[in-house]
């Protein structure tokens, strides 16, 4: 229904998806992306292009494997153009690369804590979507699964995963 009332303009309408669909979004886009700026400015698109682009919608029953699409899209058009804005001001700079040697082993801890993070971003990466989104939200966000299944649009199981 509110997909419907927001393809005929109405803002209210879709003023609710957004508030619906933001935990998803953001993170989907949080598992990709680390700074909060960045992710906040990469959901801030991933509606602004679901609201351009909404009449495209074939399913509107199908609104969030959509918005979840385009929100994994984001993510990753922001990685590539960040990884060519960073070789780019390296070369700019006409600086030397950054020390790659290996890290003092009294610091292993935090180096331990982001090579955990970029296995299971790597892992995630793999999953459709709309896995990504429940995983992310259930370990990630800590959401209880009628929460994500209502956010997502689905019918909670009949077993009850949050005891």
């Amino acid at each position: 229904r509110l997909v419907l009332l927001s393809r005929e303009g109405d803002r209210a309408a879709f003023g609710e998806l957004v508030r619906k669909y933001s935990g998803v979004v953001r993170a989907l886009v949080r598992a990709r992306l680390r700074g909060r700026a960045e992710v906040e400015d990469a959901a801030q698109d991933v509606f602004l292009q679901a609201w351009l682009r909404l009449a495209s919608l074939a399913e509107p029953d199908r609104f969030a494997g959509w918005i979840s699409t385009i929100a994994v899209n984001r993510a990753l058009e922001v990685l590539r153009r960040g990884e060519r804005r960073r070789v780019a001001s390296l070369e700019a700079a006409e600086v030397d690369p950054p020390d790659t040697r290996a890290p003092d082993p009294a610091d292993g801890a935090p180096l331990e804590r982001e090579e955990e993070r970029d296995a299971m971003v790597r892992c995630l990466s793999r999953l459709d979507e709309r896995t990504q989104a429940v995983l992310v939200l259930r370990f990630r966000e800590g959401r209880q699964v009628k929460d994500i299944a209502a956010s997502l649009g689905e019918q909670a199981p009949g077993w009850d995963l949050d005891r």
